[in-house]
């Protein structure tokens, strides 16, 4: 028996759209872009969304848009993968991590005003995991100094801050439809705002700028983020099943927590109070010292029984590449929580095809471990 850390098992609605784009020979182009951005619009309930190739570009093309220029200093959770940091430093600008809370694993407000000077231009909020940063904290920090906000949505499809779809409380969004997100177009991203200008920018730069009177004579330097046809038709199917997959998740995660919440050394990340719509990305936990053996130990032993994990992200300032730009002792142990979760952090399968004996098979083995 075997379980991935993420399995997804395509339904027939599911691939129709797919099949026929193939049967009709419509893989680069034809109208299945329009209708993915469409149906993923009425899920974010942003005025605009644009398809792209993935999540990072998606991210590129956003610091671009909010102007990001060389030496530009954006503040960004520590704990996220490292695409928020790659997309800033693409533009010149360089990413100051912020440490999270160690019981959400999402960005620590409080600890955001420390790190502004004067060439912090924005703030990157990451919304980890399914849940959703305390965004008003972050918006009186952003209009106090004039800040952009991005929102990096790339784990929190469907989720909601306030009862409003996180994803709307900045300047601007990226989501990504890689194969392990909520929704998938297999690879694929999405940039969404409620700002015309932003949309105008984004839609010449991601199709590297053609001139709208002479197509070849380009109006920028722009990029080629096209997200195909076939992709979107993926994309589009999937999206248009999204109920369906939001119970699963929910399924899913009441199972792993009601197995899990009473084993001593085993800490389910609390869901903020503000969350009020929490959609289970993968599901994440710490090991403490209660537990019996670290975590590297824990998942080399599930491991011997099929039960495939993944370590929690290193935080960037971990990253050996970005030491070149600060003091490197003082800037690997400025995340004190990131750390942590880096040490102890693990999720465990998470796919929607998960049934309750699967998950009933994960835990007994965890239970089994926790009480050697």
């Amino acid at each position: 028996m075997k379980f991935n850390v993420y399995d997804l098992k395509l339904k027939n609605k599911e691939k129709k759209y797919l099949l026929n784009e193939i049967k009709k020979n419509q893989i680069t182009s034809g109208e299945y872009v329009k209708k993915f951005q469409n149906q993923f619009k009425k899920i974010c309930n942003s005025k605009y969304a644009l398809a792209v190739s993935n999540g990072t570009n998606a991210l590129h093309l956003c610091c671009k848009a909010i102007g990001l220029k060389k030496n530009d200093e954006v503040l960004v959770s520590s704990s996220t993968n490292m695409a928020s940091a790659f997309a800033i430093s693409y533009c010149g600008a360089i990413p100051i991590p912020i440490d999270v809370l160690k019981d959400t694993w999402q960005i620590d407000p409080d600890q955001i005003e420390k790190k502004i000077t004067k060439k912090t231009k924005a703030i990157m909020i990451v919304h980890l995991f399914g849940q959703a940063v305390e965004i008003d904290k972050v918006k009186d920090i952003a209009k106090k100094y004039n800040l952009k906000i991005i929102e990096d949505c790339a784990e929190a499809h469907g989720v909601h801050y306030k009862n409003k779809h996180v994803g709307n409380f900045g300047d601007v969004s990226a989501y990504s439809f890689y194969f392990n997100k909520s929704i998938t177009s297999a690879e694929g991203g999405m940039v969404c705002t409620n700002s015309k200008k932003i949309y105008n920018f984004i839609n010449n730069y991601r199709n590297l700028c053609y001139g709208k009177i002479e197509r070849f004579q380009h109006t920028g330097i722009g990029y080629n983020y096209r997200l195909s046809n076939l992709h979107s038709a993926l994309g589009y199917g999937i999206a248009k099943n999204f109920k369906e997959i939001l119970k699963n998740k929910k399924r899913i995660y009441k199972l792993y927590s009601e197995e899990l919440s009473k084993i001593n050394g085993i800490e389910i990340p609390k869901i903020s109070i503000n969350t009020t719509k929490y959609v289970m990305w993968v599901f994440n936990v710490l090991i403490n010292k209660k537990f019996p053996m670290k975590r590297n130990k824990l998942m080399k032993k599930l491991e011997e029984v099929g039960i495939e994990t993944r370590k929690a992200f290193t935080p960037i300032n971990q990253q050996i590449i970005y030491h070149s730009k600060f003091k490197k002792k003082i800037f690997k142990n400025s995340c004190r929580n990131a750390n942590y979760i880096m040490n102890n952090g693990f999720y465990l399968p998470s796919g929607n095809n998960l049934e309750k004996k699967d998950i009933k098979y994960i835990c007994n083995h965890i239970k089994r471990l926790a009480n050697q």
